[in-house]
Parts: structure tokens; C-alpha cells; sequence
């Protein structure tokens, strides 16, 4: 089938897809190496390395932009954005230092279903049948992989409540994407962390071994590229394109878990996992056909 005249010519969409499939393997790294602190730190501290470090160096960048990433008349939307964010890194840091790397990836990979939910209530979207159904089949698989009655435990209650949050900020940046441009949104959500997490450090700072501050600029350098890449990549496709790919960080956390801890989730894991993946493409194919009906544009079928 013929491409439509507005598609984006296949090298740009293989290269947006390229530096998706790198921002995953990034963040997989990332959260390796959170784990690696082995849970010393408080995730405040590391949430504060994370971005103070990182928006240090994206500060070219961010320079550049002028006078548009920095001034704002809403304040308040960009103060709950932050809190939405914070907190859901902040019980990320902690499930992934107590938890399967892949396993904690997998369960924070339902943030669609709750991004689906949480759309009724928040954002008056219509939500129909279909993809109501995947998302309940979605949170079957979610307590197959937490499995109430395990051993994961609060890990996994603290990386399901990051993915309720991380969702909250998914909307809340929708929120704001509508007026502002995606250089503040950045710069407001840096700040707030850090200002955040600064106050808290009389009380919760613990001083770090010289090999910490490798691994702290580690994670700080890492959220920056990764951060980078995702805003290349969907500046050279169409989010409905490359956004499946970002699933790529299940495999990636699976093979550094192993490589690194020799950890192999359960089973059920897998089984979960493969359920709440499946379910989550499922409501973005969905979501992309009746976008493209909505602008009168049949979807082509791939292959």
C-alpha cells in the first residue's frame, strides 16, 4: 500500500525508531545502576543526582531556548506535574532496588491501563468497549506479575502506585502540552525535583563514597540522553509510529538483570509481563485508528 503523502519518509522513521530503541536500552541502564547504589541511598538523594546532574548538562540546551523555557502563567499545573513525577520516581528508585530489574520494569509498563482509566475521569476522553476490555485483561496480567499473595510484596505495590502516578503525569503534561512547549514543561519539572529533594536532604543526605559519585554522575549523564533521544525521536515520526518500541526497556532490564544479578523473574513474571505488554499495544493500535479515523485517514497494515 501506498504511503500517505503526509507520512515521514522511512529514514527519519527508522531513525526515530533507532534512538526510541536507544532511550530504552538508556533507561535501562539507568535504573542498573540505581540498583547498583543497593539501596544505600534514599531515592530522594539519587532523584536529586538524577536531575540535578542531568539538567546541568542539558543546561545548553535549555539556554538556547530563551526566554519561552522559563516564563509562565501556569504555575499551579506545572506544581502538580512535578508532585505526579516526583513521586512516581521516587517509588520506582525504591521498587527497582528491592526487585527483579525486568519485574519492575514490566509492572511499571501499565501505566497505559491506568493512563486509560484515569482519561474518563481527568480528561472527559471516551473510553469503548475494546479497549476498556484490554485494560481489564491488562490488569489481570498486572496481579499475575505483583501476585498479592507472594513474596514481592511492598516492592511491587510501591512500582504498581509509581505506574498510577506516572500516568497522572502523563496527563498532567497533556494538560499543559496544550499551551506550553515542551522545553518548560522540562525546565519546571528539573526544578521542582530539585528544589524538592534539596529540602529534604538535611534529613534524609547521606555522603557518598567516591565510586557513588560515579554512578550518581552515571544516572544524572544517562536521564539527560535518554531524555534527548525521546525528544528527537518523536520530532522526526509520528508518536503513533515509534511508541510500541519503548516496550524495548522489558527485554533490555531482563538481559542486564541477568548479566549482572543472574536474576530471572518467575514465571509468572514473564506471563504477566507478556499480558500487560499485549494489552498496552493493544490500547495504542487502537488509539492510533481512531485517531487516524477522526482526521479522516485509513491506516495503512504494516508488512
Amino acid at each position: 500500500m501506498t504511503a500517505p503523502a503526509s507520512s515521514p519518509p522511512a529514514v527519519r522513521v527508522g531513525f526515530a525508531i533507532g534512538l526510541v530503541c536507544l532511550a530504552a536500552f538508556t533507561f535501562a541502564i539507568l535504573f542498573a545502576l540505581v540498583k547498583s547504589l543497593d539501596g544505600r541511598f534514599h531515592p530522594m538523594q539519587t532523584l536529586l543526582m538524577r536531575h540535578g546532574i542531568g539538567f546541568a548538562l542539558s543546561l545548553p540546551f535549555v539556554l538556547r531556548a530563551g526566554r519561552a523555557a522559563w516564563v509562565t502563567d501556569r504555575p499551579g499545573a506545572h506544581a502538580l506535574r512535578a508532585v505526579y513525577g516526583l513521586v512516581s520516581t521516587v517509588l520506582l528508585f525504591y521498587a527497582v532496588a528491592h526487585m527483579p530489574l525486568a519485574t519492575a520494569t514490566a509492572i511499571s509498563f501499565s501505566m497505559p491501563l491506568f493512563l486509560t482509566l484515569l482519561s474518563m475521569p481527568l480528561l472527559g476522553e471516551r473510553v469503548g468497549w475494546r479497549r476498556a476490555t484490554a485494560t481489564v485483561v491488562g490488569f489481570g496480567g498486572v496481579l499475575i506479575v505483583v501476585d498479592p499473595g507472594g513474596g514481592l510484596g511492598l516492592a511491587a505495590l510501591a512500582a504498581l502506585a509509581s505506574a498510577v502516578f506516572y500516568a497522572l503525569a502523563v496527563i498532567a503534561v497533556r494538560q499543559l502540552g496544550r499551551t506550553e512547549p515542551a522545553a518548560r514543561v522540562y525546565v519546571y519539572y528539573c526544578l521542582a525535583n530539585i528544589v524538592v529533594c534539596g529540602l529534604a536532604m538535611p534529613w534524609l543526605w547521606v555522603q557518598p563514597a567516591p565510586e557513588d559519585w560515579a554512578i550518581f554522575l552515571g544516572i544524572g549523564a544517562l536521564g539527560a540522553a535518554a531524555q534527548y533521544c525521546f525528544i528527537m525521536a518523536y520530532r522526526s515520526a509520528p508518536a503513533t509510529i515509534i511508541a510500541p518500541f519503548d516496550y524495548a526497556q522489558i527485554p533490555f532490564a531482563l538481559a542486564i538483570g541477568w548479566l549482572v544479578w543472574r536474576e530471572l523473574p518467575l514465571t509468572q513474571s514473564f506471563l504477566g509481563g507478556a499480558i500487560i505488554v499485549a494489552s498496552g499495544l493493544y490500547i495504542w493500535r487502537r488509539e492510533s485508528r481512531l485517531a487516524a479515523a477522526a482526521e479522516g485517514v485509513t491506516p495503512g497494515r504494516a508488512g
